[in-house]
């Protein structure tokens, strides 16, 4: 993983320079913050002649010839500069034009690249920070002190400008200041639903959108998203109008060339793990699978099923670990959630699965991650796509969960109610919209983060040109599932007539008059858990034991009585199993943020290492 902080003067004397102690902050706080060991981190910086702008840079990536250099020599306006980029690009030579672009906004060119990538670029005239249409690689910024100061980890830029504001003989910052309002989007679904971030006065770019830094002053340039096309009419048509798509999905793949066997999937009985494993069989690009569930799991049966059809003959499968037949042994909460938290600095809640690498491997990884976009965002678990609906489920998105919430926390899910409802005049292409913003662009960069540190993790549904042509479709024709299922049919024909877990194609839903569509229907099935075991999510069926402990934390941490009633929260924790667990994993993880352990590299030896044992119900 490549981290990434600029900084610029915003002065308008455009010579006045980067104060000398706030790069030497900047560079002793990245040890502390950034969630990798110390000792792996190599450092590289940029810093304008007149000292007014600098860029610096750190990774515990290896120094070899595959992997791109954490800053590079790049053209701009004002002279030369240096260029970086998180995440990869399909073909590493792509990164040329976009180093010559001169003093033009980097946006567009980026937007037309493949891979999945954000670029920072600083030259003596100021700073470009780009996102791109998925906003996977995140821009943080805030001013302070008369200085702009912009980057990819958000509690880094928030405490090299506390350090800036404090001045050369302060002490460092020893923690955040946390803004505590906006986190009642985290209580409600465990992610935020605006720009704001747990660290008052720091916010993320917007997708598509440049941040540009000139004479001082910091502006955004904005870039239109695609507008989706309606549904083309026949099966020769949709087939046509899928071809871009298939196309894009294959060139997303071909850097997982590069690393020969050491190619892993993660593959599920679902829809979008397989259609990565059918990209990867149709590139001739061999790979083996991991699982994880029990053996019963739907998950387990159809990865099997798939890796059969494949070929794939290494296919590994985990489980949680049993005690006996009627529980399971898991790990303490805290443990869990600081590293969570130190991972995605409070922006996910730790009911996430969210792995936490020490060291870099040059493994290829892929994952089925952002395939929801592909069948409509958020328009996915609808049944129905009348107006009514769906602004039912904006209701659910921005006030879920109203019931636990104080009268401000109410006010401000009914504010972001009416903001998103007025802004978009088609509420099915509202809800494709907010989900590429806030789950794709707020959600999913934690663990992508997470990925990164540890792998060369290839995402196929973020790279940038697949997104596009995604959303270019109709969201309702996506909605119905047809689009995923074309380009199975397209890319591996024997996966598109196996089972999928869970829940049938929705397409299949309709009615069939053909016998041989009929019979080819009751082939691919849904597959449900046949067992409790089978289907169990220990993550939601929190028992007494495993609450206990965050029981404490919860009810000890008066802040969250800003955004939540007390009382009934307490109510809620003393449930068994609680009705809201997802509630509770989200406060706790709040708890835990607040108290500023998640800050500490390691956690103390011999602490809350016992396994806590849940029942399977």
């Amino acid at each position: 993983m490549r981290f990434y902080l600029a900084l610029s003067s915003a002065a308008p004397d455009e010579a006045a320079p980067v104060p000398e102690h706030v790069v030497a902050a900047a560079r002793t706080l990245a040890h502390r913050v950034l969630p990798v060991p110390a000792d792996t981190l190599r450092h590289e910086s940029w810093i304008a002649p007149r000292r007014n702008v600098a860029l610096l840079a750190w990774t515990n990536e290896p120094e070899l010839d595959r992997l791109p250099d954490p800053l590079v020599p790049a053209h701009g306006d004002g002279g030369e500069g240096v260029l970086g980029y998180s995440g990869y690009l399909v073909d590493p030579a792509d990164v040329k034009p976009i180093l010559e672009l001169g003093g033009a906004d980097p946006g567009p060119l980026v937007d037309r690249t493949g891979g999945a990538f954000g670029v920072f670029r600083a030259t003596p005239a100021g700073v470009d920070a780009v996102t791109t249409i998925t906003r996977n690689d995140p821009v943080y910024f805030t001013e302070r002190a008369r200085l702009h100061v912009v980057g990819n980890r958000a509690a880094l830029v928030h405490l090299v400008a506390r350090a800036a504001e404090e001045g050369p003989d302060a002490p460092m910052p020893p923690a955040p200041e946390y803004d505590i309002p906006p986190m009642q989007a985290l209580v409600r679904h465990g992610f935020y639903l605006t720009d704001h971030t747990p660290f008052r006065g720091t916010t993320t770019l917007t997708e598509c959108s440049t941040l540009r830094i000139r004479d001082g002053v910091a502006r955004t340039l904005n870039r239109a998203l695609p507008e989706p096309q309606p549904a083309p009419n026949g099966s020769e048509a949709r087939r046509k109008r899928v071809k871009a798509l298939a196309e894009a999905l294959m060139e997303s793949v071909e850097p997982v060339r590069q690393h020969g066997e050491a190619v892993s999937l993660s593959l599920t009985g679902g829809r979008d793990s397989r259609l990565v494993a059918a990209m990867l069989h149709a590139a001739g690009i061999p790979f083996r699978a991991t699982t994880r569930g029990f053996e019963d799991h739907p998950d387990v049966i159809l990865a099997r099923r798939i890796c059969e059809q494949l070929g794939v003959s290494d296919h590994r499968v985990s489980a949680p670990e049993r005690d006996g037949d009627e529980a399971v042994l898991v790990e303490h909460p805290l443990p869990r959630t600081t590293r969570l938290l130190r991972m995605t600095e409070g922006m996910n809640s730790a009911f996430e699965n969210v792995i936490s690498p020490t060291g870099f491997l040059f493994e290829a990884r892929l994952s089925g991650s952002g395939g929801e976009a592909l069948r409509g965002g958020w328009l996915n678990d609808q049944q129905s796509l009348d107006r009514d609906s769906l602004l039912k489920k904006f209701d659910t998105i921005t006030r879920a969960q109203t019931p636990l919430m104080t009268p401000q926390a109410k006010a401000e899910g009914d504010r972001l109610y009416a903001a998103y409802t007025e802004e978009f005049s088609d509420p099915a292409v509202g809800l494709d919209r907010m989900f590429l913003r806030f789950r794709s662009g707020r959600w999913l960069p934690g663990s992508r983060t997470a990925t990164l540190i540890g792998y060369c993790m290839y995402h196929p549904f973020l790279d940038h040109r697949v997104r596009w042509e995604a959303m270019s479709l109709s969201p309702r024709w996506r909605w119905s599932e047809d689009v995923v299922f074309q380009l199975l049919k397209h890319l591996a024909p024997k996966l598109a007539r196996l089972p999928v877990a869970d829940r049938a194609w929705r397409f299949d839903q309709r009615r069939i008059l053909n016998p041989l569509e009929r019979r080819a229907r009751g082939r691919r099935h849904a597959l449900k858990a046949r067992t409790a075991a089978g289907g169990f999510d220990w993550r939601r069926k929190l028992g007494p034991d495993y609450v206990a402990p965050m029981r404490e934390r919860i009810l000890d941490t008066p802040e969250l009585f800003d955004l939540v009633d007390k009382d009934r929260i307490e109510a809620l924790l003393n449930q068994d199993p609680v009705s809201r667990p997802q509630q509770v994993w989200h406060l706790y993880s709040m708890a835990v943020l607040l108290s500023d352990e998640w800050l500490a590299p390691t956690p103390p030896p011999g602490e809350h290492r016992e396994r806590i044992r849940v029942p399977i119900r």
